[in-house]
Formats: structure tokens, C-alpha cells, sequence
């Protein structure tokens, strides 16, 4: 009988784990939960255990994690309970943390895949992870590391809900960390570093290591769904000046980021654009309505908004 296998994504906010989703969902027989309140199929299911189980956690960029333990116990129950409907609930946290995501292994087997961006840079939930594969020897692990340039990823989440960059560049700093910290944890789980690059420009290649975890292999060479037109595309915004610190260099080296991959030029305007591009966020929920703004769209048009 074929053991089941469990395929968990780490990584940061806007590093490309929902095109990956999909991609592998796709083009190998991988099954991600079906009933969650959250998109892209993500459950935040190992910081909702980090909660209930009183875990420390750091507080994320634009995120309600972390999740007050009450209501994360509430979500857990409900998330095993719809996509799992014969589950038990047991009394105890430790059980319901453990035993529940067994149970969701094992009606989504044999290839179970699970990714939430909220769980790389929660050393708790890692943690917890880690102790669930030492608990079920009977379910193989693969898990998948993926990381993105940083300016990239800090710049995507700029254009995208305006987050703050220096919050998130400290975010990915510490969710890198953890993922440098995890490669040399022993732990019976396969551990395999994607860079982002790779995926999109050679996906097949890229993701070889998932589809033999899995028994199979890719047929798409180009999917629509995966391009490389957001590589480096804070180059084409001369009014973002946003420059990395030497720490954060230092961390993306180890992934083998070079420094003019990472290096930004200077720009008198990023001061005054960042102040006007959050303040309209926070006042209209997007400064994209500019673009529907007749009298608005050249001033638009002119920052490549």
C-alpha cells in the first residue's frame, strides 16, 4: 500500500506559493484542502495551532496573526471538521493539533498540499511542524522553502496593500532566518529550497524534486500562469527608492541573490510618492482608482500606477 505524503510551502507574503499551488495542484495528483475561509486554499493552520497551544509568535505585517487562542481553537475545529466530516474532536489541544492534521493527511492522501505564507516566519509554528512529522512516521514530508528577491517581495506587497517596507523587509529577514535555521534542523522531513526565479522562468525543472517526491512528473513547459514580468519590476518605478540593509543582503546571499539583483538606486522622489501612495490607500482602499479617474489618469499614468 502507498504511504501517504504531505507537501507543506514555506514562505513570505508575495513570494509566488499561490502560483506554485496551483501549478502543482495541476500538473501532479496533489490535494489541498477544499473548505477554509481563507483564499488561495491557505488555512493558517499551524499558527491557529501556535495559539491554541500558547506558542509564541511575532506579530505579522498587515495579518491578524497572531490569532487569539479562543477563536484559533474554534477555526481549527471547524477547518478539520468540514474538509475531514468523521473526525473526532478530542478534548485536548495537543490532540486536536495533532491528530487533526493526520486526519486531513490522510483524506487528502496520498498527496496532501498545504501552503500559508503566515508560517515561515513563526518559529513556533515550525516548530510544531516539525514535532507533527516525528509523531506520524507513517507519512512521508517534503518541505518546500520558497523565497523570492526581497526587494521584489517588499515591493509586490507595496503595490499591492501598501504595506509598510521596512516592516515587511524585517518580516522576510526573520522568516529567511528561520528557513536557514530549519536546513540544518534533523528532522525526518525532506527539506528543498525553491527560488522563485526558477519556478517561473524553468518550471518543470525547478519543481523536479516535488514531482518525484510524488511519482510523477510535469507536462506543461510554459503554463500561462507563471511568468516573469514581476522580476525585478521595481526597476521600472523610478519614484521607489526603497534600499535594503545589510542584513537583509547578507541573508539573501545565502540563497544565492547577487548584489545587483538587490541594489536600488537613489530616488529623490520615494519620500514624498510613498507619503501620497499610502495616505490615498488608507483613504480609498486603492490608489488604482486613478486609474478610473478622468482628470486623475495622466498623473497616474506618469508614476506607472
Amino acid at each position: 500500500m502507498d504511504r501517504n505524503k504531505c507537501v507543506i510551502i514555506l514562505s513570505e507574503k508575495s513570494s509566488g506559493s499561490s502560483a506554485c499551488l496551483k501549478f502543482l495542484k495541476k500538473e501532479a495528483p496533489l490535494r489541498a484542502v477544499r473548505h477554509t475561509r481563507h483564499n488561495e486554499n491557505e488555512t493558517l493552520y499551524w499558527v491557529k495551532a501556535a495559539s491554541v497551544l500558547e506558542r509564541p509568535q511575532i506579530d505579522m505585517v498587515d495579518s491578524e496573526v497572531p490569532i487569539a487562542g479562543d477563536r484559533a481553537r474554534q477555526e481549527l475545529q471547524t477547518l478539520i471538521t468540514q474538509n475531514v466530516p468523521d473526525f473526532a474532536v478530542p478534548g485536548d489541544d495537543d490532540a486536536l493539533v495533532h491528530e487533526g492534521w493526520r486526519a486531513l493527511c490522510e483524506s487528502h492522501g496520498p498527496y496532501f498540499l498545504e501552503k500559508s505564507p503566515h508560517h515561515l516566519c513563526q518559529w513556533s509554528a515550525i516548530e510544531l511542524i516539525l514535532d507533527n512529522v516525528r509523531r506520524n512516521p507513517q507519512i512521508d514530508f517534503l518541505i518546500v522553502g520558497l523565497v523570492r528577491n526581497p526587494m521584489d517581495t517588499i515591493f509586490s506587497q507595496f503595490d499591492r496593500w501598501r504595506s509598510d517596507p521596512e516592516a515587511v523587509e524585517i518580516q522576510w529577514r526573520e522568516a529567511y532566518q528561520n528557513l536557514l535555521k530549519l536546513q540544518q534542523t534533523q528532522t525526518n522531513a525532506q527539506v528543498t529550497i525553491l527560488r522563485y526565479e526558477e519556478m517561473v522562468s524553468r518550471p518543470a525543472e525547478a519543481l523536479a524534486g516535488i514531482f518525484a517526491f510524488c511519482g510523477t512528473h510535469s507536462r506543461l513547459k510554459n503554463p500561462r500562469y507563471l511568468h516573469n514580468q514581476s522580476i525585478q519590476r521595481w526597476r521600472q518605478k523610478f519614484w521607489f527608492g526603497f534600499r535594503l540593509k545589510p542584513e537583509t543582503l547578507a541573508v539573501a546571499r545565502q540563497f544565492g541573490y547577487t548584489d545587483e539583483e538587490m541594489e536600488n538606486r537613489v530616488s529623490a522622489f520615494w519620500p514624498a510618492a510613498r507619503h501620497v501612495l499610502t495616505g490615498w490607500h488608507r483613504r480609498t482602499g486603492s490608489f488604482r482608482s486613478l486609474r478610473r479617474h478622468r482628470l486623475l489618469q495622466p498623473f497616474a499614468s506618469y508614476f506607472g500606477l
